[in-house]
């Protein structure tokens, strides 16, 4: 175990302060210029079947996003310098929340967003650069020490209230808990291969109903398309709210090969195949059905989905994917195997008649008949998992935020089923304080 030495806590003093003298001395100002500050302490325990995979890492992160006024109405700057101090590690060396460099895990410094953002219609804006994006399929991971984000061009048009159109093309990403940006890649491609992933995407909202749809393009390796849509009906003194979407994932290309997507797809076993050469294929297929009863501080929610071939969350290696099924728990694995039903069940309660600024939400779901991709023969599986989680902002300091997460995983295989994994126990605990002003 690392000790933690005086120079890595005078560093950290000393960045939290000068963050926080500009934000108090910030705060006097009438401009458009504007500054958010996010000072994130994270601690990660994670214990696995096998011990020796088994480690604990926690740190210290700063952020801190400024950005311009639009001058002219027509064009703004965007700035996002990340900090990420190590406090202790322990156990495996890997990535997830400090970087690994040398063999040692460790913090880091990346400038994640630098970005030109242009209004030049009504309704209309584009960001070129360095950015963080959020959408069905591509989104940047909030459960690390920072953000990753992505670069190149993305936008967004409003023609008329409610309906919202938005596109983006990136060709550069930083990995979760990395120091760099690099190209996209699969898992028996060099980096850069895969040239950018592209989407575009609409959403439409009028009183209680809400429909997307989105089409995402990882260039010659894979493809989605995906559509949702959601309706709250409303009691006297509740409300329920139905969703239900259905996605595809599939083969684009010459860069899905045996072994491209080694982690959930079993294409390896497929009679004569050579990993990295042999042509592979995807024809992925998953529908979801959801409801969510709320009442007063009570929110109750079941849902069941169901995929046919194997959907693949993951975008290009190492992207963990975006996981628009609700049967997904906060901690993966992706439970969207060959023929595999899932169900879950959750109930979240606000304690603010209580203990104002907590909540709690217990939820717990179960995967049956998974199967191995290549050949059902080869293996089958059932996936459970349990959660609870804990957030509460404290209400005597704004900005102030706890958030504490305990997954369990555990799973019962006959023989092999790449997308089902060994049983895993994790603990997160952030806390977070935000600070946002004007310059």
């Amino acid at each position: 175990m690392k000790k933690i030495t005086t120079t890595k806590v005078l560093t950290v003093a000393v960045a939290s302060a000068i963050l926080s003298g500009h934000a108090i001395a910030a705060d006097k100002s009438d401009s458009s210029y504007k500054l958010k500050t996010k000072t994130r302490l994270v601690y990660f325990d994670r214990e696995y079947e096998d011990p020796a995979n088994d480690r604990t890492q926690s740190a210290l992160a700063i952020t801190a996003d400024w950005s311009t006024p639009q001058y002219g109405g027509l064009l703004g700057v965007g700035i996002s310098p990340y900090f990420v101090q190590d406090i202790d590690s322990d156990g495996k060396i890997t990535t997830d929340v400090l970087t690994v460099k040398d063999g040692e895990a460790q913090g880091y410094a990346l400038l994640g967003q630098v970005f030109i953002n242009l209004t030049p219609i009504e309704g209309f804006s584009a960001k070129i650069g360095r950015q963080t994006h959020k959408s069905m399929f591509l989104s940047s991971s909030g459960s690390r020490a920072v953000p990753n984000s992505f670069q190149g061009i993305s936008a967004m048009y409003i023609p008329v209230k409610g309906l919202n159109l938005y596109g983006a093309v990136y060709n550069k990403w930083s990995p979760r808990a990395d120091n760099h940006f690099i190209g996209f890649k699969t898992d028996k491609s060099a980096e850069g291969d895969l040239k950018y992933v592209s989407l575009m995407g609409i959403q439409y909202k009028k009183d209680d109903i809400t429909v997307d749809a989105e089409y995402l393009n990882a260039k010659d390796y894979i493809s989605k398309l995906g559509l949702r849509g959601s309706y709250v009906t409303r009691f006297e003194d509740s409300s329920l709210k139905f969703t239900a979407g259905v996605f595809s994932s599939s083969d684009n290309g010459d860069l899905f090969v045996t072994g491209s997507e080694s982690g959930d797809l079993d294409d390896e076993d497929v009679a004569g195949s050579i990993a990295g050469v042999t042509k592979s294929s995807n024809d992925g297929l998953g529908a979801f059905l959801e409801a969510k009863w709320s009442k007063g501080n009570t929110q109750l929610t079941a849902a069941v989905s169901k995929t046919d071939d194997i959907w693949i969350e993951d975008n290009f290696a190492g992207d963990h994917g975006t996981n628009p099924f609700p049967t997904r728990s906060r901690v993966g694995p992706d439970m969207t195997n060959a023929n595999e039903t899932v169900l879950k069940l959750a109930v979240q309660y606000d304690w603010k008649d209580y203990a104002p600024g907590l909540v709690t939400s217990i939820a717990a779901a179960k995967g049956w008949d998974a199967e191995n991709s290549a050949n059902p023969s080869l293996g089958s599986a059932d996936e459970y998992w349990k959660e609870l989680a804990v957030s509460y902002k404290v209400p005597a300091i704004k900005g102030l935020k706890f958030t504490g997460v305990i997954h369990d995983y555990n799973s019962n295989e006959v023989g092999r089923v790449d997308g089902v994994k060994a049983d895993e126990t994790d603990v997160r605990l952030y806390l977070d304080y935000t600070y946002a002003f004007n310059l």
